[in-house]
């Protein structure tokens, strides 16, 4: 911006020169029009740029040396048009010009055209292709020119630029800004005096080979300005600008946009500052200031703060209405306050403070000029989530979700792909998140930790902490999009959840399955970008515990208990059995291959029994497959059934078998073949009872009394 400045005011410092001294020049001695070759050719050798003058040269004379100029024509050899005028018009007192000061009449542009390229290769149509020539020509020319216009006094009755034109280019971005309808009007111009200046243009910009613009803006503005070229010293006061704002992912709707202030530049000083900044866009107020301290190495400053407003009614007036949310008065406030720093490649919010509705947060945003890089650090107190979701009419319901689980396991899990590599691989972000409690699906989660680091597509989750229902949960994660399949890994470590609490905030509706205090640990990998990709290829190990616990909804020992009763005819009312097994502490080691989630040495000491198993849960096809082991213990047993001690301490099979959707009080069963081998061996044993009952009453009739107590002896009864 700050060439593209140069470059007008220079063309336009050229134009005055070029009327100023050739009208002095020409108006006196000569007819302008028989030496417009001539002056061509002088602009050729000392300025390297071709110029052109289709129209006629005209002048007035004392005391006015007035010069028009028409149809001008100014490029760089073999280069695209650089720049073109239709007319201008200038006046020049003669006398005030020997005691160096320069009194103007009105300094009339009409129709500028300034075409800027920039080529493929990094070169352009504004620059000499000799860069060096140029620049030591130019230095020079520079110098002479500061010192003589030091002492030069300036004094115009008004500047006009109408029908002006300012297109930029970029053939390597395949980019093109344009200004059109360029108008500037100021009232007299003096040095050391603020003069009135407007200035309203219209700005189009596109991208690649788009006819449509993808921006535009109708822009005014209005100040009063002073400089000063001996102290080298701007100003604009009472900077009033308004912007007619078009985006074509807005569609049709223009957004206005006003800003306000007071500019001051300091060139020796090297400062530049905007106070009083006032910016307006729909219902967001902002209001604030900024400084730039050496220009080489700037440095910034200054502070922002937007108004509390409304961001729902804010996206609703620029054509971008927000989904449905469950609370209706979510993201409907919003403020900010923040100290603005940073340098020429980073601009930086720090401190900020936040308000999001009734969420305060604090900490700082930066943001780097160079690559797009975005480091956040955000604390804040309570936030509940669930305002912000989507209304449960429209999540799928538990049942909907069962009904598509059992058209087929093939569908369980999509193939669609989530995981959007391109945004990701260009992400560069380094934030961090702590929250004192967030509200999530009804669960309340506390002391929130999130750390995420995001660059060249590896993006690491190295912290994903939270405590909730009275344990802790430490998680890490790691997702890898810089080439294919995406690859993903995690470490977990779940310690003194109380998972009964978990499951009734996940479904509030039904008692929960199991209730105890879990503790785990895992690493697992996986690689894919859809949800089907990734069971697939789950791989890792974990292991897990509970204790202190209950299992509802499988029976086990009323189930055991009452196959004991009917089989072994004890006479045991079942209806006296809890339903429900309660158990010590649950559980093994596990190792994940492909989805496949196999287990060796489950254990657990359930409600009278003591439990093994071996098996595995297969992800990919919904399907779980265990053997478990119980064994009925004495101590613990007598307190749910009454049972015959012959048979505690015998481990009984129980299969536990059948896919995700199977009821849990179907998915586990005893294996009823051992009852039937134990009533085979009871009978065999009350035979053989008998049996001997009859042998020893035939033996004592045939050998009278004496002989019972030898029988006694031998037969221990």
């Amino acid at each position: 911006m700050k060439g593209l400045t140069k470059i007008i005011l220079g063309l336009v410092g050229l134009v005055v020169i070029l009327i100023a001294t050739a009208g002095i020049l020409l108006g006196v001695f000569f007819e302008p029009n028989d030496y417009k070759a001539d002056i061509e050719r002088l602009v050729l050798e000392k300025a390297g740029l071709e110029l052109s003058i289709d129209g006629d040269i005209g002048w007035t004379m004392l005391p006015w040396l007035g010069l028009e100029l028409s149809q001008v024509k100014v490029q760089y050899p073999q280069q695209p048009a650089l720049a073109s005028l239709e007319q201008a018009n200038v006046s020049v007192k003669l006398l005030p010009l020997l005691s160096r000061q320069v009194e103007m009449s009105s300094i009339k542009v009409d129709g500028l055209d300034l075409n800027l390229v920039q080529a493929a290769d990094g070169s352009n149509n504004w620059s000499l292709p000799d860069a060096r020539q140029a620049h030591s020509g130019s230095r020079g020319d520079e110098g002479d020119g500061n010192a003589a216009g030091a002492d030069l006094a300036v004094d115009i009755a008004s500047i006009a630029v109408s029908n002006g034109r300012i297109a930029y280019t970029d053939l390597k971005a395949g980019s093109r800004v344009q200004l059109q309808d360029l108008a500037l009007n100021s009232g007299r111009v003096q040095q050391g005096t603020y003069f009135p200046i407007e200035l309203s243009f219209k700005l189009d910009q596109s991208a690649g080979a788009a006819v449509a613009p993808t921006l535009s803006a109708d822009t005014r503005l209005k100040a009063d300005m002073q400089f000063d070229p001996l102290t080298k010293q701007y100003r604009l006061r009472g900077l009033d600008s308004s912007v007619q704002l078009r985006l074509a992912e807005l569609g049709d709707e223009a957004v206005e946009l006003k800003l306000s202030g007071d500019v001051a530049a300091d060139l020796i000083a090297q400062l530049a500052r905007i106070d009083n900044l006032n910016l307006s866009l729909a219902n967001l107020k902002a209001s604030g200031s900024l400084s730039v301290q050496d220009f080489a190495k700037p440095i910034l400053g200054g502070e922002l703060k937007l108004a509390e407003f409304n961001p729902r009614s804010l996206l609703e007036q620029i054509g971008q209405p927000l989904p449905a949310m469950q609370d209706a008065t979510a993201l409907t406030k919003l403020s900010l306050s923040a100290a603005l720093g940073g340098t020429a490649s980073q601009l930086s919010l720090e401190p900020l403070a936040l308000t999001l509705d009734d969420t305060h947060f604090s900490g700082a945003l930066t943001y780097s000029l160079a690559d797009g890089a975005i480091g956040v650090a955000l604390n804040g107190d309570e936030l509940n989530a669930d305002r912000y979701l989507p209304p449960q009419s429209q999540a799928a319901s538990p049942a909907d979700n069962k009904a598509s689980d059992k058209a087929g396991t093939a569908e369980r899990y999509s193939k669609d792909e989530v995981i959007p590599v391109e945004p990701l691989r260009a992400l560069l972000l380094d934030a961090q998140f702590k929250l004192q409690k967030l509200q999530l699906s009804g669960m309340t989660l506390s002391d929130v930790d999130l750390a995420v680091n995001a660059r060249n597509g590896l993006v690491n989750a190295s912290r994903v902490n939270v405590n909730l229902f009275g344990g802790t949960v430490r998680n890490s994660a790691v997702l890898d999009v810089r080439g294919t399949p995406v690859k993903l890994k995690s470490s977990n470590n779940v310690s003194g959840l109380q998972i009964g609490d978990l499951l009734q905030a996940l479904n509030t509706e039904e008692k929960p399955a199991m209730t105890g205090t879990l503790s785990s640990q895992s690493e697992i990998s996986a690689q894919g970008r859809s949800v089907h990709a990734i069971v697939n290829s789950l791989n890792g190990t974990a292991r897990f515990s509970v204790v202190d616990g209950t299992i509802s909804g499988i029976d086990m020992a009323q189930t055991v208990c009452r196959g004991f009763n009917n089989l072994a005819s004890l006479g045991v009312n079942a209806e006296q059995v809890d339903d429900s097994t309660p158990f010590a502490n649950l559980g093994g080691n596990f190792t994940i291959r492909n989805g496949v989630v196999s287990n060796e040495d489950l254990q657990a000491s359930l409600d009278a029994i003591g439990l093994k198993g071996i098996g595995s849960v297969n992800l990919p096809q919904a399907l779980i497959d265990y053997r478990l082991g119980l064994t009925i213990q004495e101590d613990l047993f007598k307190q749910s059934c009454s049972v015959n001690n012959k048979i505690q301490g015998v481990e009984w099979p129980v299969n536990c078998k059948g896919s995700f959707d199977t009821p849990p009080a179907q998915l586990c069963r005893p294996d009823l073949s051992v009852f039937k081998e134990l009533l085979k061996a009871r009978l065999k044993q009350d035979v053989e009872q008998k049996v001997e009952e009859k042998v020893k009453e035939r033996i004592q009739e045939k050998l009278g009394d004496d002989a019972k107590q030898l029988l006694k002896g031998l037969f221990g009864n």
